[in-house]
């Protein structure tokens, strides 16, 4: 009971704070601390997955902890797993994941075409604004730029 009141009153807040997907939310679930430890057997029912513990830095961890390969062959881990607990932690687990599937190539053409549509929205946003400022513009941003807060 408890679950579902908590639930009702966060799509409450969801429909006040954005009104249009009122009605179109389909499916909804909630998941506490317990339902972590108990589903996903996470530490003390935290959802960021692997213990925060400054051990997993150890040279004796190194086989399974800051990277996203596994002892079987194409399988790789993404996320908090790949790399360190939270939620930066698991941005950089999926990008250090997607980098070693797609190798140095396969990464350099990604963030290439990062820069690319981001230049076109550059350009999107500002039509003065040719290709090659855009471009410069883009990967300028993409380079030097600090992340919001």
């Amino acid at each position: 009971k408890f679950k579902n009141r908590l639930a009702k009153h966060l799509l409450d807040i969801l429909y006040e704070t954005v009104p249009q997907v009122h009605g179109k939310v389909e499916y909804w679930t909630l998941g506490t601390p317990l339902t972590e430890a108990t589903y996903l057997s996470s530490f003390n029912g935290g959802s960021y997955g692997t213990k925060c513990d400054t051990n997993i830095f150890d040279p004796s961890q190194d086989k399974w902890t800051t990277t996203p390969c596994t002892s079987v062959p194409g399988l790789y881990m993404a996320g908090s797993d790949a790399f360190l607990p939270a939620v930066c932690g698991a941005m950089y687990g999926g990008i250090l994941s997607a980098s070693v599937i797609l190798g140095y190539v396969g990464s350099l053409k990604f963030a290439l075409a990062f820069v690319r549509e981001f230049a076109t929205n550059l350009q999107e946003d500002n039509p003065k604004l040719s290709r090659l400022e855009a471009l410069y513009l883009a990967t300028k941003k993409f380079i030097t730029e600090k992340v919001a807060n």
